[in-house]
C-alpha cells in the first residue's frame, strides 16, 4: 500500500521531495539540506523507484497527497439530537457554488496548482482558447462594423 511506501522513505528524501514540490530545482534544494545537487538527485531518484512514480514531479505529489490526507476515522458514536426540541428544525443546506462563464464555455481555470496535462490535453485546451479568442474577436469586428455603418 502507499502507506508502506511511504514509510520506507527516509525523512531527507520526504524533504527532498517536499521541496521539489514547491517546484525547486536539485540545485536550489542542495544548500538546504546540506548536500550536493548529484546527491539530492540521487535521493529523489530512490524515493521516485520507492513509491513507483514516473518522475520527480510524480513522487513530489504523490508524498504530498498522502501528508495532506485526512487519516479515516474508524466508527464513533455521538450523541443523538433527537430528544433537543430546539433542534427539530431542518437545518438549511449550502447553496451550490454558481458556475462561472468560464465553467460553462469549458476553458481551462486560471491560475491555481501547476497541472498534469500530457501534450495532446494541452494542445487541445489551446485549441480551446484560440477558438474562443476567435469568436470574440469576429463579434468585436462586427459590432465595430455595424457602429461604423450606423455612424456615418
Amino acid at each position: 500500500m502507499l502507506e508502506d511506501r511511504i514509510a520506507k522513505l527516509s525523512d531527507v528524501q520526504k524533504q527532498c521531495l517536499r521541496l521539489a514540490a514547491s517546484g525547486r530545482s536539485s540545485k536550489e534544494i542542495a544548500p538546504e539540506v546540506g548536500l550536493s545537487h548529484q546527491t539530492v538527485d540521487q535521493y529523489i531518484h530512490r524515493a521516485r523507484v520507492t513509491l513507483g512514480a514516473e518522475n520527480r514531479r510524480d513522487a513530489a505529489r504523490i508524498l504530498m497527497d498522502a501528508e495532506s490526507a485526512q487519516p479515516f476515522k474508524q466508527f464513533e458514536l455521538k450523541p443523538s439530537r433527537l430528544d433537543d426540541p430546539q433542534d427539530s428544525t431542518i437545518m438549511d443546506l449550502p447553496a451550490a457554488e454558481p458556475v462561472t462563464l468560464v465553467e460553462r464555455i469549458g476553458l481551462p481555470p486560471i491560475g491555481g496548482k501547476t497541472n498534469d496535462l500530457t501534450v495532446q490535453q494541452r494542445l487541445y485546451a489551446i485549441a480551446r482558447i484560440a477558438f474562443f479568442l476567435m469568436i470574440t474577436a469576429t463579434a468585436i469586428i462586427i459590432i465595430s462594423k455595424g457602429a461604423f455603418v450606423v455612424l456615418s
